[in-house]
């Protein structure tokens, strides 16, 4: 019995050190929207439209969740003249005074035609505040006026902790998010950011950004962790999500801008589904002998 007792000892010293490693990183939380719907965006602003909250099969969005978009089959053609917009809590102004102040700061960057779903859209043509934004696929960055002057108010930040260079996957990409609802990129209002050059070396959210770590700018922290701190210090953001807020941000940091007041339109078409990629039958997966 006695020797029994002994043969089980060592092996519940390895589960219970197993158990200990395990809960030293927390599991990757649930797939979720990337914010809750607020009462903001419940409630239709300027008009309504009797497609509102339909689907382009004409089935409900659900839960009251209404579908709202910036007025982009009226928004200004390049070089037309915009209206000011007064800044207010929810961060840069708009129109002609964004495009006055982008213009202030340096940023190169070239009127768009109509875009649907921006209200001021821009092509930024060039590093933004001495950090260059790039993108794998290459496409020019469009973006609405106010994700490009939010941009220049925390490239200070990311200079000073030596960034150089930001790769994103998306700025202005007309689609929903995860519950049936706009998102901010369908906007303009909202960019993915991957990852992070600190002159030779790179850094990708997906391997450096340390979770469990906290929101506070400590001495000691990760270097993406601290810029995902130095970034939500500023407060300009609504949305901002990474690797600790869901699986869906495993990879990126999503920053993203509340519209104005005033801005918000029914009058979009809801964007068509993506094709579904079709499934292969482990039968067919499995490779001939």
């Amino acid at each position: 019995m006695a020797g029994s007792v002994r043969q089980r000892l060592p092996f519940s010293a390895f589960l219970l050190a197993l158990a200990s490693a395990c809960a030293a990183v927390p599991p990757l939380p649930t797939l979720t929207p990337e914010l809750p719907v607020e009462e903001w965006e419940r409630e239709p602003q300027g008009g309504g439209s009797a497609e509102l909250g339909k689907l382009s099969d004409g089935a409900s969005a659900g839960s009251g969740e209404a579908v709202f978009a910036k007025s982009a089959p009226s928004a200004p053609k390049a070089n037309a003249p915009l209206k000011p917009t007064q800044t207010s809590t929810s961060g840069p102004p708009g129109g002609s005074t964004c495009v006055a102040e982008l213009e202030d700061k340096g940023v190169k960057f070239s009127r768009s035609d109509s875009v649907l779903g921006v209200a001021t859209p821009i092509v930024v043509k060039g590093p933004i505040g001495g950090v260059a934004f790039y993108s794998h696929e290459r496409k020019p960055l469009v973006m609405d006026c106010r994700l490009a002057l939010a941009l220049s108010e925390i490239v200070d930040d990311l200079r000073e902790l030596g960034v150089t260079r930001v790769r994103y996957s998306g700025a202005y990409v007309y689609r929903t998010s995860h519950p049936g609802r706009m998102s901010m990129h369908a906007y303009g209002l909202a960019i993915d950011l991957h990852s992070f050059s600190f002159g030779d070396e790179t850094l990708e959210v997906k391997k450096s950004f340390v979770r469990g770590k906290g929101s506070a700018c400590a001495k000691g922290m990760p270097e993406l962790n601290l810029v995902a701190c130095r970034i939500r210090r500023h407060g300009l953001f609504k949305e901002q999500l990474g690797p600790d807020d869901n699986a869906a941000h495993h990879d990126h940091f999503h920053l993203g801008l509340k519209p104005l007041p005033n801005e918000l339109a029914s009058d979009l078409p809801w964007p068509a589904p993506p094709p579904r990629r079709p499934v292969r039958s482990k039968r067919a997966q499995t490779p001939k002998a």
